[in-house]
């Protein structure tokens, strides 16, 4: 693991290159990090072979990040969120973001032009995820009362889960839903795996930073962000937790 003080992007790439995944990666072993574009990243996303950050920092940009060595390519302030930005999500077209201060959700293109919006009917506040024709998303909540949404793209939602968990921002494998938490038992930040037909949670490891908060898939690696330190984004491996994607007979069964 990397010394998590802020690195210039130089040092940041030659980081990346030395820090390839043991042969034997286990479930949440740290593949590479680098620090953040800006303090506070709460919400994060996979796109086009890019990853994405929302930092809830002045100007609060949505950045896009060359993974391979934590460069910026670009940036961009989505008005209709801005500070109030929960949660980004992308599903393969247009990103998704949440505003928490209205409970609207909307989709958009890069660079701005919104395409469609809805009003929630829960408590926007943590992070959304993208899966095939749908949208997951976390609930605020209150203390032992945090929920994890399904919803069509016109916000019609289909089955809701309780956990007791304080959840983040979520992400979508093509099987599975990973997401960010606090167990106030143990008091740490984790990342856990939820089974979406049940809403059991089926995996879990230890989150590498402190505040846990946003979370991608690029396919083969999830990618996890923190706060602490002034924020990092880690590449995680998934270990022989086995990552596939659902059958086709699951996917009909699941998302009719």
């Amino acid at each position: 693991m990397v010394n998590r003080s802020r690195l210039s992007l130089g040092v940041v790439a030659a980081v990346l290159i030395i820090s390839a995944a043991p042969a034997s990666a286990k479930l949440g072993d740290v593949v590479a990090s680098f620090a953040a574009p800006a303090p506070k990243p709460t919400t994060l996303t996979w796109a086009e072979g890019n990853l994405y950050c929302f930092c809830e920092t002045s100007p609060f940009n949505i950045w896009k990040i060359n993974a391979a060595t934590g460069s910026v390519l670009g940036s961009f302030r989505f008005a209709r969120a801005a500070g109030d930005t929960a949660g980004l999500a992308y599903d393969g077209r247009y990103f998704w973001v949440g505003n928490r201060a209205e409970n609207v959700i909307y989709s958009f293109a890069w660079g701005g032009g919104v395409v469609s919006s809805f009003k929630a009917s829960w408590n926007v506040g943590r992070g959304l995820a993208c899966s095939n024709f749908h949208i997951w998303g976390t609930e605020e909540g209150g203390e032992w009362n945090f929920k994890l949404y399904q919803m069509r793209r016109d916000g019609q939602v289909l089955r809701s889960y309780s956990l007791y968990y304080e959840m983040f921002d979520p992400v979508w494998d093509g099987r599975y839903i990973w997401v960010p938490d606090y167990d106030d038992i143990i008091e740490s930040y984790r990342v856990i795996r939820i089974d979406p037909v049940n809403g059991s949670v089926v995996t879990t490891f230890q989150a590498p930073g402190d505040q846990a908060r946003g979370m991608a898939y690029d396919g083969t690696y999830l990618w996890l962000s923190t706060m602490a330190d002034n924020g990092w984004l880690w590449k995680i491996d998934t270990g022989d937790v086995g990552v596939e994607p659902a059958s086709l007979g699951r996917v009909k069964a699941l998302f009719r």
